[in-house]
């Protein structure tokens, strides 16, 4: 009986293991089934996928190291106020406690756009012939100018003939022959002063008035169409005024690290973040073209080959010792952008927006080897006072841009532009004018990426001051960046890469525009899961334009409009896709499954070495008499991807079946040029194809001057005439005033010490 029952529960135990088994293995091919399914579907959906970061991810945070924010002069103030935004006065409190009471007087010159600017470039401008006397301490309105250049003398005989006050005209003597002009690059016509003439102040102050008449809502709704009356508006609503604040070089992660107390309290306010945000060229110019013109920035570099005003004779050496030739080249420029459509124009052409335009340093977007506009784009055009600034003796002076001394007298150069933006709202908050702005911030964050920090405060303060007055009520705000940081060495990261394809982008909008358009509010909210970039942008103000158009709709998803580039509207559902559909050139997709590799990996060097030869024997073939040959230094990183499908590439020779894609970051002698390369490979045939074209990350700065003819080759070109004079610069270092440690490593530091000069002339 025992023994029957052991057998029986035996027995029911076997089958109960058996079914067990079965069911775990059903179970789990059900899961792994649905696990895998998802996985497909996430894949499958997503046309881009992008890596997320975090701002501080442990690879960068040790690179960023902020600076204590500089502090400027607190014993500098400035001797002329602006009252009432157009009269100049005497601070008589500074006069007594800083001088003493001893300034004389003070005259002020207005600043204007040289006219007579031969190649449009705006490099220089003008100074009133005659300097006007500030009598009495205060002058009258001044409704002429919008800068205007004052200077304050302790010595009352300067610019005076005995009593009477004669300006430039005076004829008496000057008892110093030194002379000290000003500005001998960029103020055409600009008197010298002479050395005992130097002011004790000189200052440039921007002035503030209407320029245009106020708009007119009844001329905006008249009826236009046959078909008005079928659809009235509904309610008296203003088009809005659209403002941008454009920090160069700031991508969405390091807006995050550097700007979390203006972040939050614009969020407050109801901002829109685009974290998926890419840029659809490499610098400011490549990414502006697009967001305001709607074109590629190549489109506005052609040649003008039918003005001979952009045409010019420059000399080229060929060859070397006894076979150098020297011949002539003529090379023709492009410009200006005046025939361009510059979208800021159409809202002032059509509707009579008022319109800025403002970027502080000399040498960027639209001037930078480009020749600018002819006519002023905008009503108010700040580059006058821009490079009166820069030759003002208030001004630190440096050669470059991002001065180690960023200050004008007593405050940091970023406070100019955002006190001229209070200034220009809150003259224009007394009407319904409309407004387009575009203001664009370059001192605190393109070269130095930690001076962003510096900022953060500054940023939250002026915004609290604009909304609590009211000034951006009306107003889609647009703060943003153009690119991500391209020199830092946080570039130099697989994080930092993909910083630099996705800037900072966010949007504000009136609280009337969420509320009478939810749909539109909706599509914007959604389209920020979905890869956007500059050409929405600019999609999204045309469409704007439109609903102005047609104030009898007035609705950004009822009015008509057609895209006329790879972007949608902002307002309108943007559907899944890939860099390709979205306009956005291989070279800065954000889109990647790539994962790290060891450098030194064989096939690494391989694909290293491909792009050096590539540069040498393609980029460069046509200019190996001007440019040096280049060798492969290092490899600094490498990534590979694994392409989902094979991509079929021919070239002239051989038909490739690419199933790798590998990015390799390395640096080139004796340029010490950094290049990230993106490279296709087919292992099966051994074959190499470059898949985009190269990104130089660190600065070229003089050492491509050769370069007249082609732009785009300044990136790869390390000019032969540049390595000859930097070497005889270095020769006459003596190799006492560089050694200053142990002698045991003379040769070692030498080395060291002259590649760090290199590097900083580069």
């Amino acid at each position: 009986m025992t023994g029957r029952w052991f057998r029986h529960c035996l027995y029911t135990l076997h089958i109960l293991v058996i079914v067990n088994i079965f069911f775990f293995i059903f179970v789990y091919h059900r899961l792994i089934s649905h696990e895998s399914k998802s996985k497909k579907d996430n894949v499958e959906s997503s046309s881009c996928t992008i890596p997320q970061f975090k701002p501080w991810d442990p690879t960068i945070g040790k690179l960023i190291h902020i600076p204590p924010v500089y502090r400027c002069p607190t014993d500098k103030k400035q001797l002329i106020d602006v009252i009432n935004y157009t009269q100049l006065k005497i601070n008589q409190t500074v006069n007594q406690t800083l001088y003493k009471g001893k300034i004389t007087h003070c005259v002020y010159y207005a600043i204007g756009r040289n006219p007579d600017e031969k190649y449009f470039r705006d490099y220089t401008y003008t100074l009133s012939k005659q300097p006007i006397l500030i009598q009495n301490g205060i002058t009258d309105e001044i409704q002429d100018a919008d800068y205007v250049l004052t200077r304050c003398y302790d010595n009352p005989t300067i610019l005076f003939d005995g009593n009477i006050f004669c300006g430039q005209n005076c004829t008496k003597d000057r008892q110093s022959t030194t002379i000290r002009t000003i500005s001998t690059t960029t103020m055409k016509g600009r008197k010298p002063v002479i050395q005992s003439d130097k002011p004790v102040q000189e200052y440039v102050h921007t002035l503030m008035r209407l320029k245009k008449r106020p708009f007119s809502y009844e001329e905006w709704i008249r009826p236009t169409t046959q078909t008005w009356w079928e659809n009235p508006i509904q309610t008296k609503i203003m088009p809005p005024s659209i403002l941008f604040i454009i920090l160069d070089a700031v991508s969405d992660l390091q807006a995050r690290r550097a700007l979390p107390q203006t972040l939050a309290y614009l969020e407050k306010k109801g901002l829109y973040s685009f974290n998926r945000h890419s840029v659809v060229g490499d610098g400011t110019f490549d990414n502006i073209v697009p967001l305001f013109f709607g074109k590629y920035a190549k489109d506005l570099l052609i040649p003008n080959v039918n003005d001979s005003r952009y045409t010019f004779e420059i000399q080229e050496t060929k060859g070397q010792g006894k076979k150098k030739v020297t011949i002539k080249k003529t090379v023709h420029y492009p410009g200006p952008y005046d025939n361009h459509s510059f979208i800021i124009k159409n809202f002032s052409k059509k509707f009579n927006y008022t319109t800025f335009f403002s970027e502080e340093w000399k040498e960027s977007a639209f001037y930078n080897l480009k020749n600018g506009f002819h006519e002023q784009p905008t009503d108010y055009y700040l580059r006058p006072f821009w490079l009166s600034i820069y030759d003002s003796l208030s001004y630190n002076k440096f050669w470059g841009n991002s001065n180690p001394k960023p200050c004008y007298l007593n405050n940091l150069l970023h406070r100019l532009s955002l006190d001229w933006l209070k200034q220009f709202l809150e003259v224009h908050s007394s009407t319904d004018q409309p407004k387009f702005g575009i203001l664009k911030l370059n001192e605190m964050s393109h070269d130095y990426m930690e001076r962003l920090f510096w900022i953060d405060s500054d940023l939250k303060t002026y915004f609290e001051n604009f909304f609590d007055k009211g000034l951006l009520s009306n107003t889609i705000f647009i703060l943003c960046g153009d690119h991500g940081h391209r020199q830092h060495p946080v570039r130099l990261t697989q994080m930092g890469s993909f910083e630099a394809k996705l800037p900072f982008f966010s949007m504000l909008l009136p609280d009337w525009f969420k509320q009478k358009f939810p749909k539109a509010i909706e599509n914007l909210i959604n389209n920020r899961k979905v890869l956007t970039s500059w050409w929405d942008v600019y999609e999204t103000l045309v469409n704007i334009l439109n609903m102005i158009e047609k104030p009898s709709i007035f609705h950004p998803l009822e009015v008509e409009w057609k895209s006329t580039t790879s972007g949608i509207s902002l307002f309108h559902p943007i559907p899944n896709r890939d860099c390709t559909t979205a306009g956005i050139p291989e070279k800065f997709c954000p889109c990647s499954r790539s994962n790290p590799i060891d450098i030194e990996t064989p096939i690494v060097k391989q694909v290293a070495l491909y792009s050096v030869s590539y540069i040498n024997d393609q980029k460069l073939k046509n200019h190996k008499h001007l440019c040096m040959k280049l060798e492969l230094k290092s490899i600094i990183r490498a990534d590979v991807e694994i392409l989902p499908k094979i991509k079929h590439y021919r070239n002239n020779v051989t038909l490739g079946n690419f199933t790798h894609l590998y990015t390799v970051l390395f640096e080139t002698q004796p340029s010490m040029a950094i290049f990230e390369s993106n490279l296709l490979y087919d292992p099966l045939n051994k074959f190499i194809q470059l898949h985009s074209d190269m990104s130089r990350i660190n600065l070229y700065r003089k050492s491509s001057a050769c370069i007249q003819d082609r732009y785009e080759l300044k990136s790869y070109c390390y000019c032969l005439a540049y390595h000859q004079s930097l070497n005889k610069t270095l020769s006459t270092i003596t190799t006492k005033q560089l050694i200053t440690r142990k002698p045991l490593n003379k040769i070692t530091e030498v080395k060291n010490i002259l590649q760090d000069k290199i590097k900083h002339l580069l």
